[in-house]
C-alpha cells in the first residue's frame, strides 16, 4: 500500500494490552488520514453521552500519506478526539518528527482506549511496543519528561508526545508538547491523555524507506517545488523571522492582530516582530521533518528578569495572546512566558486568551483582585499572566475556573457575554474585523474558533488556489462562499498531512497525493474528498450535540474600531446565508440533505 504502512497499533490502557489491525484502503481513499480518518474513525466510536474525559472517550494518533516521504513538510501528524473543551470534535495538528517516527516504525496511526490504573508512557521500538511505567514522570514539565524519557529509553532521537501538569489536572485546554517543543494545542487533547494516566510516548522507527509509487518522480517533483516556493513571499518570511514575523503586517497594515483584549486598534507591536527577535535574541532556527521553511526559532536571554537557557522563540499565536492581547511589547517577557506555557502544557491560544480576559475584567472594574486570589492585573506586564498560568496549571483558587476557559470565567462573573470564543474555543489572534472571512470561518469551523480550518487570511492577502476557485477580491467583502471552497481545502491538507505555512494549492497537492499513493485521482475527486471530509466533521458533530445557534461572534468583535480595520465590522448574518446557501445545508438544523451525501458516498451516515 503505497504511501501507508496499512497497520494501526491499538492500545487498551485499561487491560494493558496492544494489537494491530489493518486500514481498508477505500477509507484511506475517501478519507485520506489525519484529521479526516479520525473523524470518520470517531463516528462509529463516540456519541454525544460519550465522557470526554472517560475512558470510553479514544484518542487517536493519526499520520497521513504524505508523513516520512519526500513530500514537503512531510512531518505533520493528528490528534483526534472528542474534545474536553467544547464537546464537539476535537483535532489538533502538529509537526516536529514524531508522525514521521510513527511510519518508520511501521504503522498509519495510534488508538488509544481506556485509563491505565497508574500513570503510564508508551514505548514503540519497531514493532516491540511496551505500556510502560510513569510515575517518576508524573508532576514533571514537558521540559523535563523529554530529557528523562531518551535517557530512560536510551533513544536520544525519538519521537517525543507529553504532557504537563495541565494534562494531569485536566485543564480544558491542556496541550501535548511533541519533540522540540511543538504543540498540539487545541481543543484539550492533553486533557484527554491526561485522563487515561498517559504521560507520554515514546517512538523510535528504523525503517525509513515509506513505501511511494514513484519514489523519483517524487523525489524530483519536491525538490522543484521546493526551490519554486523559495520565491514565495510568506516562505521567505516565515523562513526567515519566523510567524512572528506577521506581527507588524497584522498590526499595522490589517488590523488583525488583536490587543487590549480586542478593544485597542493602536498598538506598536514593533518589539514582538520576528524582525526583532532577530534582533535581540535569536542564537537560531528550527525545522520540523522534511520542511524547507524551517520557521522555529531558537533563542536564548543570558540575563536579567527572565533570564532562560536556549528554548523554542514565540510564535504568532504566542506572540498575540501574552504580547498584544494584554498590551505587552516586551518580547523577552512573551519569550518567558511561552516557556513556562509549554512547560506547564498549556495551549498558548486558549490559556493565553483566558489570561488576557482577566486582564480585561479587572481593568473594567468587573473582577477585583480577591477574586483572582490577591493577583493583580495591568496592562503591560506579564507577571501575573504567569501566575494566572502556573494557578490554572495547578486549578488552584481562581485557576479552577479559568482552567475551564474564557467563557466559564465569565460565567463566574456575569461577563459570558464578554469572553471572545465560538462554541467554547477561544479565538486565535486573526481578528475577523481584519479579514472578514474568518468571521464565517470561526462561526461554522468543525471546532470552535479556529483559523487553521480556513485561514483566510492569506487568502485575502492575495494567495489564491485556483483548482479550489478560491481568490479574494476584498478582504471586507461577504466571501463565505470562498471560504467554504477553502474549508473543503483545509480539510484535506490536515489530512494529508501538510503544513499550512506551505503555500500549496490543489493541483499541487494533487500530484504529491498522487505521486506517494499510485492513485489516478483526478482534481475533480480531490474537490469532491475535501468536501466529503468536511461534510463528515459536521454530521459528527451533530451526532455529538452542535447546535446551529451557536454560529455566531463574540460581542467585543461586533464592534468597530478605527485604525487599520477602517470601522469595519463583517456582516456575520449575511455571510451565514451565503455559506449555508453555497453548501445547500438547512440553515435551521445545519445538516446536509440526504441527496448530497449521497453524493459524497456518506448516505449510510444519520
Amino acid at each position: 500500500m503505497n504511501g501507508y504502512r496499512g497497520k494501526i497499533l491499538r492500545v487498551d490502557l485499561s487491560a494493558g494490552s496492544t494489537s494491530v489491525t489493518s486500514i481498508d484502503e477505500k477509507l484511506l481513499r475517501q478519507f485520506i488520514g489525519g484529521a479526516g480518518l479520525g473523524t470518520r474513525l470517531l463516528y462509529d466510536m463516540i456519541d454525544k453521552d460519550t465522557d470526554p474525559l472517560g475512558p470510553e472517550n479514544p484518542l487517536l494518533y493519526l499520520t497521513g500519506p504524505l508523513c516520512g516521504t519526500m513530500a514537503p513538510t512531510g512531518s505533520k501528524s493528528t490528534f483526534c478526539s472528542k474534545s474536553p473543551k467544547t464537546g464537539l470534535l476535537g483535532y489538533s495538528t502538529v509537526g516536529g518528527h514524531l508522525g514521521a517516527d510513527l511510519k518508520f516504525a511501521g504503522y498509519d496511526g495510534i488508538i488509544f482506549t481506556g485509563t491505565a490504573e497508574e500513570p503510564s508512557y508508551l514505548l514503540v521500538e519497531n514493532s516491540d511496543v511496551e505500556i510502560k511505567r510513569a510515575k517518576h514522570l508524573w508532576g514533571q514539565d514537558t521540559i523535563r519528561v523529554w530529557e528523562e524519557l531518551k535517557e530512560e529509553t536510551g533513544h536520544k532521537n525519538a519521537g517525543i508526545a507529553r504532557i504537563g501538569i495541565a494534562g494531569e489536572n485536566l485543564v480544558k485546554y491542556a496541550s501535548i508538547i511533541v519533540d522540540h517543543h511543538r504543540a498540539a494545542g487545541r481543543a484539550g487533547l492533553g486533557a484527554v491523555m491526561g485522563s487515561k494516566k498517559l504521560k507520554a510516548v515514546v517512538i523510535h522507527g528504523t525503517n525509513r524507506k515509506v513505501p511511494v509509487a514513484d519514489e523519483k518522480g517524487m523525489r524530483e517533483y519536491a525538490s522543484g517545488l521546493n526551490e519554486d516556493k523559495k520565491e514565495d513571499p510568506s516562505f521567505r518570511m516565515y523562513s526567515d523571522l519566523g510567524t512572528a514575523g506577521f506581527t507588524d503586517m497584522a498590526s499595522m497594515m490589517w488590523g488583525s492582530l488583536p490587543a487590549g483584549y480586542y478593544t485597542v486598534s493602536d498598538f506598536d507591536t514593533y518589539n514582538l516582530s520576528g524582525t526583532s527577535v532577530r534582533e535581540t535574541i535569536l542564537t537560531g532556527k528550527s525545522a520540523c521533518y522534511r520542511c524547507p521553511i524551517g520557521c522555529g526559532r531558537v533563542i536564548e536571554i543570558p540575563e536579567g528578569k527572565y533570564k532562560m537557557d536556549k528554548y523554542a522563540g514565540p510564535e504568532l499565536e504566542v506572540t498575540g495572546t501574552m504580547g498584544s492581547l494584554i498590551l505587552n511589547n516586551n518580547v523577552e517577557a512573551v519569550a518567558y512566558a511561552n516557556k513556562v506555557l509549554n512547560m506547564l502544557g498549556i495551549d498558548t491560544i486558549s490559556g493565553g486568551n483566558t489570561i488576557a480576559f482577566a486582564y480585561y475584567l479587572f481593568k473594567e472594574g468587573r473582577i477585583k483582585a480577591k477574586d483572582l486570589d490577591g493577583i493583580t492585573p495591568e496592562w503591560g506586564e506579564i507577571d501575573s499572566g504567569v501566575a494566572l498560568a502556573e494557578k490554572i496549571a495547578k486549578r488552584e483558587g481562581i485557576g479552577d475556573v479559568m482552567a475551564e476557559g474564557a467563557l466559564q470565567l465569565g460565567e463566574k462573573f456575569g461577563a459570558a457575554n464578554l469572553a471572545v470564543q465560538v462554541n467554547g474555543l477561544e479565538l486565535p489572534q486573526h481578528d475577523p474585523r481584519g479579514f472578514s472571512g474568518h468571521a464565517i470561518g470561526y462561526a461554522t469551523s468543525p471546532r470552535g474558533a479556529c483559523h487553521m480550518s480556513a485561514d483566510m487570511y492569506n487568502v485575502q492577502m492575495g494567495q489564491p488556489n485556483e483548482a479550489f476557485r478560491i481568490e479574494s477580491e476584498d478582504r471586507f467583502a461577504n466571501e463565505a462562499d470562498i471560504v467554504a471552497r477553502l474549508q473543503d481545502f483545509r480539510a484535506l491538507t490536515n489530512s494529508a498531512v501538510s503544513c499550512n505555512f506551505y503555500p500549496m494549492d490543489g493541483d499541487q497537492l494533487l500530484k504529491l497525493l498522487q505521486l506517494a499513493t499510485g492513485w489516478d485521482m483526478s482534481i475533480e475527486e480531490l474537490v469532491q474528498t475535501g468536501e466529503r471530509i468536511f461534510t463528515m466533521m459536521r454530521l459528527l458533530n451533530l451526532k455529538l450535540g452542535y447546535d446551529v445557534r451557536e454560529e455566531k461572534l463574540p460581542e467585543l468583535i461586533l464592534k468597530p474600531l478605527e485604525g487599520a480595520t477602517e470601522g469595519h465590522v463583517p456582516d456575520i448574518e449575511a455571510q451565514l446565508k451565503t455559506w449555508y446557501e453555497y453548501r445547500g445545508w438547512n440553515r435551521k438544523t445545519g445538516r446536509p440533505p440526504k441527496d448530497k451525501l449521497e453524493k459524497l458516498g456518506l448516505g449510510d451516515l444519520t
